[in-house]
């Protein structure tokens, strides 16, 4: 015989208890930064800015005077050319002040001869007819050697030993419808005549390149383009005329500003306003000028002293 036993248990009388576990979760707030690249565009401003350009020069210094040797290519080809010449020195005896002592030559370009040249330089107040004898007298003779000609004459002529000074100035006028064929290169003229002289000017009156030139088909380009006498005329900042120039005087009387004190620059370019220019002497900072906006010129209010160094610098347009 089978007995069913049933019981009932209440919750109460169970004797484990099931205990429910809650968790709590607490939430925080952490601030982090994180970097993004990001393409961004800004626009800045950058001020409109100009060329800056600067003028050398160094202010001559006259107080022992000026010798000066025209050196004249005596070739026959030159003949044509004779007349200018004269006309040239003439221009220069008129525009060269009484007061810095000056002294002029006029000597052949043919090496040899110059050694044997026998007379006295031109001086202030003497003739053009004076000038137009040194001219016939002198300019003797075929070769075409003016840098060889000019040490020869100094070194060697004994009225040179006589008349030229070793403290005073030297301007040297080489004229000339060829090339010169000195036995010398233009560097070691350069690097001879500066340990003679302290204060160098040089014009070359020449044949220049038939791309400028006022007679380019007048000339055989390869052979008698100036090209050694241009050479030294540029190293010593001088000028350079075109031979074929029908007038020389612009060039002459830019070679004689050469030797006179600077009053005034003219400038190679507009400067924005007088606020972007600058003037130096021997690298200090020199206020006596005004600009003449007009005529574009420094105008010096004080003369920079002898010898000085003057550089202007500007921006411009």
């Amino acid at each position: 015989m089978l007995i069913y036993l049933i019981a009932c248990l209440s919750d109460n009388m169970l004797t484990n208890k099931i205990v429910e576990e809650r968790i709590i979760y607490d939430t925080a707030y952490v601030e982090v930064v994180i970097e993004v690249e990001k393409e961004v565009e800004v626009v800045v401003e950058i001020p409109e800015e100009y060329p800056v350009w600067s003028q050398t020069y160094i202010q001559p210094a006259g107080n022992n005077g000026v010798d000066i040797l025209w050196v004249v290519d005596p070739s026959g080809s030159m003949n044509q050319n004779w007349p200018q010449v004269v006309l040239g020195v003439e221009q220069m005896m008129a525009a060269l002040p009484m007061d810095i002592n000056w002294r002029l030559e006029i000597i052949t370009a043919d090496e040899y001869r110059a050694r044997l040249i026998q007379s006295f330089p031109i001086l202030p107040g003497d003739s053009l007819q004076i000038a137009q004898n040194h001219l016939q007298n002198n300019v003797v003779g075929y070769s075409e050697e003016g840098l060889d000609a000019v040490k020869a004459y100094m070194m060697l002529n004994q009225d040179a030993q006589q008349w030229m000074r070793p403290d005073a100035s030297l301007l040297v006028v080489f004229v000339s419808d060829e090339n010169d064929y000195s036995s010398q290169s233009a560097s070691s003229f350069i690097s001879w005549i500066q340990f003679e002289r302290q204060e160098i000017y040089i014009t070359s009156i020449v044949n220049v390149d038939p791309t400028i030139s006022l007679c380019p088909n007048d000339y055989n380009p390869s052979l008698d383009v100036g090209l050694k006498y241009m050479d030294v005329a540029t190293y010593f900042s001088g000028t350079i005329i075109d031979i074929c120039e029908p007038d020389w005087s612009a060039g002459v009387a830019q070679a004689v500003q050469q030797i006179n004190l600077i009053e005034d620059i003219q400038l190679d370019y507009t400067p924005v306003d007088v606020d972007h220019i600058e003037v130096f002497v021997d690298n200090a900072m020199w206020p006596y000028w005004t600009w003449d906006e007009p005529n574009n010129k420094i105008i010096f209010t004080t003369i920079p002293p002898q010898s000085s160094i003057i550089t202007v610098s500007y921006n411009y347009l």
